[in-house]
Formats: structure tokens, C-alpha cells, sequence
């Protein structure tokens, strides 16, 4: 069952407008896309998890459901899941995914984690892949997870490290930047590296009454873009990434030239030189994170 009422009481009105507005419905139509790169960061997170029959779990920016459903395979029937994401778009697509599964113990709600009320001491996992970075205020968005977690459960969760660890990310953000004289958003917005700094990770989670915290680096090799032209995979990258704006205001000429720019800088981590279409190796690193009251 899903819960597709607006997001009440959001603490994030841009994350709410863009989720919903522009990233959400990308996200759908490049689903198989989006899972390259966030789905083998969220295995490992699943590992360390360790999910097991009977557990209540809260995924939290569960976006498409594949980790929701993950989640609810390895708890059974008699356990529990509740997907929450701001928007709207992924959720009625997770809402099918757990549907097509026959999963009910499987729920979707429509929710801002920082500030919905998640119950007290409801969930022994609240587990998220890549969906905590995007908070208006992380340490009161952490507090309130916790509040939510059994005092003898857990919470583990994948985050981006910085961008130079990230190419796959990286190459396109700072070359759009450049070529739109734009300055580079700052770190400790809400966004993918918000909590790129394990200090400064470690020390959000602290003050959201995390006691005990383990931060683990885990590193892969991304084989993205395959299957689709360059230019297709890059105007998806450039219409999620910060210079989003700048792009669409470009008009359809100058967007080609920025995609040809930006092609050339990509050739470097191409697959296959003389096929467009067969993708890039690309470096990508994350922070697996297990956190305890």
C-alpha cells in the first residue's frame, strides 16, 4: 500500500520541488541507469545490515523500492517495511515493484524523514541507500530517525564520499561549472556529498544520539551509459547534477555543444572508442555507515 498525499510538514522545500518537479520522473525513465550506480553500494549496505526474519525495517528515501523490497524478502511475511521518499513519482513505482512481488508486508509513505512522525521505538533497521544526504538539517533529521529505531536496533546507511573519489559524478558536474562560470555548490548543502566529510558525518550522527558509529569505505568500478548514446546519458547527468538550470536555459544549440565538450572529456573512460554506445568505466566510493543508539 502506498501513501501518495503531499509530503506534510516538509523541512526541505527545495529537495520537496525537485524530487517532484525534476529528479523523481528522471529517475523513473532512467530506473535500469540509476541502479549501475547506486545498486552494487547498496548490496554492501544490505551486507552489513544483515536483515533478518520478523524485523520491522524503515527505508528511508527508498525511491524506486529496489531496496525496499530487498529489505522485505530477507524479513519475510512475518516481518515489516516501510518505504518513505519525498517523491511521489518513485513511490508509485516502488508501489508497483512491491505489488508485482506480492510483498504485504510491504509499505509506501510519502514523507520528509527529518520531521514526520515515524513512530517511537518502531523499527529494529532503518536502513537507506544514498537517500540521507538531502536533508535541510541533518543533525534534527538523525535525532529523528534515532527516535524511531529500537534502543537495541541499528541504523546503516550508503552516502557519497567527495567528489574527487567519484569521477562517474565529477567529470560532468565541474566541467558543466566550467563551461557556465558557475561556482560549485557547497558541500554541506543538501545534496549527494553533504556528507562526504566522515568528520563531519561522524559528528551529525552524534548529535543525533548515535553513540556508537562505524564508517566504512567501499569502492567499485561503474560500468555506465551502456547501451545509449553518449549525448543521452549525458543530458540525463546534466539535467540531475547543479548546473541543471544553466542547461536548460542554454537553448537546444548550446546544449548540444556543452554534451560535445563534455563527450570529449568522457572519451577518456569510454569502453570501446569506436562504439558510442558501450559506456565508461568510471570510479565511484561511498561510506557504509553503521550507527547504534
Amino acid at each position: 500500500m502506498t501513501t501518495n498525499a503531499p509530503a506534510a510538514c516538509s523541512a526541505n522545500e527545495e529537495q520537496e520541488r525537485f524530487w517532484n518537479g525534476v529528479a523523481g520522473p528522471l529517475w523513473v525513465a532512467a530506473e535500469e541507469e540509476t541502479e549501475r550506480h547506486t545498486g552494487p553500494f547498496g548490496a554492501a549496505a544490505l551486507v552489513v545490515a544483515e536483515p533478518t526474519a520478523g524485523e520491522a525495517a524503515l527505508d528511508v528515501g527508498c525511491g524506486c523500492g529496489a531496496t525496499t523490497i530487498a529489505l522485505a524478502t530477507a524479513v519475510g511475511a512475518g516481518g515489516s517495511v516501510l518505504g518513505v521518499d519525498l517523491s511521489a513519482a518513485m513511490l508509485a513505482r516502488a508501489g508497483e515493484r512491491a505489488a508485482a512481488n506480492g510483498m504485504s508486508q510491504v509499505r509506501f509513505r510519502r514523507a520528509d524523514a527529518q520531521v514526520a512522525d515515524l513512530g517511537c521505538g518502531s523499527f529494529n533497521l532503518v536502513f537507506s541507500r544514498f537517500g540521507v544526504m538531502f536533508f535541510a538539517d541533518p543533525s534534527a533529521a538523525f535525532a529523528n530517525l534515532r527516535r524511531s529505531l529500537h534502543p537495541r536496533g541499528r541504523m546503516v546507511f550508503a552516502c557519497w564520499q567527495a567528489p574527487s573519489a567519484n569521477p562517474w559524478m565529477a567529470v560532468v558536474n565541474r566541467g558543466a561549472a566550467r563551461i557556465f562560470s558557475l561556482e560549485p555548490p557547497s558541500h554541506d548543502a543538501p545534496g549527494p556529498f553533504a556528507l562526504c566529510d566522515p568528520d563531519r558525518l561522524g559528528a551529525v550522527l552524534r548529535a543525533g544520539g548515535f553513540s556508537a558509529v562505524e564508517i566504512t569505505e567501499h569502492v567499485e568500478q561503474l560500468h555506465l551509459g551502456a547501451g545509449q548514446p553518449v549525448e543521452g546519458w549525458l543530458h540525463q547527468r546534466l539535467l540531475m547534477g547543479p548546473a541543471r538550470a544553466a542547461y536548460l536555459d542554454a537553448g537546444s544549440g548550446r546544449q548540444r555543444e556543452v554534451r560535445a565538450v563534455l563527450a570529449d572529456e568522457l572519451a577518456a573512460y569510454g569502453v570501446d572508442g569506436e562504439d558510442p554506445e558501450s559506456g565508461f568505466v568510471m570510479d565511484a566510493a561511498a561510506w557504509i555507515v553503521e550507527a547504534r543508539p
